[in-house]
C-alpha cells in the first residue's frame, strides 16, 4: 500500500487529512457541526484521521483502505453507545445518505456488523422480550404492527486470550490483557502494576491485535463493550454438568437453581451448535440467569447484544448444514452423479483397448506347441 502524502496540492481536500496553511493562503472554512458528532478515528495503521469531513471524499484513498477507515469510525460510535443503535441513529454521525450507510455494513459483512430490520416497539421492553425479539432477524419482531427499522450490531472476532490468563502465553493473535480487569473485578485495579496481568491495550501485543482487527481507535471502554457482546470467555463460566444430559431444565447438576453457573447451551454460546431444536438453553436472558448477570456485575445490555449475535450465528450455521444436506440429497445433486456415472461408463467403454503386458500375461506351458 503506497504511503499517504503528508500534504496535498491546494485546492484539493483529502479523506480527513488538513494541510497546514501557509502564509498569505487562509485555510478555507469548512461547515458547522455538532461538536458532539466529532470522535477521533484511526485506521488500521495506526494513522489518526479526523472524523469530520471524510464521508464521501475518498478520490485519493484506494476503496478498501477508504472502507476499512469507516468502519472504524462506525465500530468506534456504536460501542460508545452501548453497541447496537438503529440506523438513523448511527446516520446521525456520519455525512452518508442511508443507502450507502446501508451498503458500507452490508460490504463490510456481518462479521463486522449485524443489519436486521426489527420491529419498533413502544414503551418499555424488557431485557427478555428485546433478546426474544432480536433472535428472529428480520421479521422476527412478531406482528405487532409496530413500524419497522434498521438495526446495527457491532460484531468482532477479537478475543481475549485464555492462555496468557494462566501465564501459558507471551505473543499470539488474541488480545493479553486481564480478564478480570476488563469485568472491572481485579483486586489490583487500584494499583494495577501489582497484578501479573496487563492492563494497558496499548501494548505492543495489544495494539497489533486491535490493528489486524480495525478496532485500533477503541478505547477502554469502548473495547470493553465490543468484548463483553462477542466474547465468550467474559460470560459467567458455562454449568459443565448441566450441559451433560440428564434433566432437561438442569441436566445433572444437583445444585439447580442455587448454581452458580450459567444453565445455557455451551455450544450455542461458542457459536458452534449444530441443533436446531437443542435440548439446552440457548436464552441467555431469563429469570435465573438475569440474577447471576447482575451479581457479577455483567451489562444487560451487552448481555442481549450477544444473544442477538449467538442467535445470528445458530440460525446461520443450521441453513448451511441444511442447504449441505440438501444439496447432497436433492433430485438434481443424485441426476448428476447419475450423469456423472453414466459419462464415466461411456468413457470407459469408447476407450480402446490396452494389450496386457507380458509380464503380467499367462505363461504357456513349455509341453504344449505354441
Amino acid at each position: 500500500m503506497p504511503p499517504l502524502p503528508e500534504s496535498l496540492p491546494s485546492g484539493h481536500a483529502g479523506p480527513g487529512l488538513l494541510s497546514p496553511p501557509t502564509a498569505g493562503c487562509p485555510r478555507p472554512s469548512s461547515p458547522r457541526r455538532d461538536p458532539g458528532m466529532l470522535l477521533e478515528i484511526v485506521d488500521v495503521t495506526g494513522r489518526s484521521l479526523a472524523a469530520s469531513g471524510f464521508a464521501g471524499r475518498t478520490g485519493t484513498r484506494p476503496p478498501a483502505m477508504a472502507d476499512l477507515t469507516v468502519c472504524s469510525f462506525l465500530t468506534k460510535v456504536l460501542c460508545a453507545n452501548g453497541g447496537r443503535m438503529f440506523l438513523q441513529d448511527l446516520r446521525g454521525h456520519v455525512e452518508l445518505s442511508e443507502a450507502k450507510l446501508r451498503d458500507v455494513l452490508q460490504r463490510a459483512g456481518p462479521e463486522r456488523f449485524l443489519l436486521q430490520e426489527v420491529e419498533m416497539k413502544e414503551g418499555l421492553w424488557d431485557a427478555e422480550a428485546e433478546a426474544a425479539a432480536g433472535a428472529g432477524g428480520a421479521g422476527g419482531g412478531g406482528g405487532g404492527g409496530g413500524a419497522w427499522a434498521w438495526r446495527v450490531v457491532a460484531v468482532s472476532s477479537a478475543r481475549l486470550c485464555a492462555r496468557y490468563q494462566r501465564g501459558e502465553c507471551q505473543a499470539c493473535d488474541q488480545l493479553h490483557f486481564c480478564r478480570r480487569h476488563m469485568l472491572g473485578k481485579c483486586p489490583h485495579r487500584d494499583c494495577w502494576s501489582t497484578c501479573t496481568l496487563s492492563h494497558d491495550i496499548h501494548t505492543p501485543v495489544n495494539i497489533q491485535v486491535l490493528k489486524n482487527h480495525g478496532i485500533f481507535g477503541l478505547n477502554e471502554a469502548q473495547l470493553r463493550i465490543l468484548l463483553l457482546q462477542n466474547d465468550p470467555c467474559l460470560l459467567p463460566e458455562v454449568c459443565l454438568l448441566y450441559n451433560k444430559g440428564g434433566d432437561p431444565f438442569y441436566g445433572y447438576c444437583n445444585l439447580k437453581d442455587k448454581c452458580t453457573k450459567f444453565h445455557v447451551c455451551k455450544a450455542f454460546v461458542r457459536g458452534e451448535c449444530k441443533l436446531q431444536t437443542c435440548k439446552r438453553s440457548h436464552q441467555l436472558i431469563h429469570a435465573t440467569t438475569l440474577k447471576l448477570l447482575q451479581e457479577q456485575g455483567l451489562s444487560i445490555p451487552s448481555v442481549v447484544n450477544f444473544q442477538i449475535i449467538a442467535a445470528y450465528k445458530h440460525m446461520k450455521l443450521h441453513k448451511m448444514l441444511e442447504n449441505k444436506d440438501n444439496s447432497a440429497t436433492s433430485p438434481e445433486g443424485s441426476r448428476g452423479l447419475e450423469k456423472q456415472g453414466t459419462q464415466e461408463a461411456r468413457a470407459a467403454e469408447n476407450r480402446p483397448l490396452v494389450p496386457v503386458p507380458a509380464q503380467s500375461a499367462r505363461k504357456p506351458c513349455p509341453d504344449i506347441c505354441v
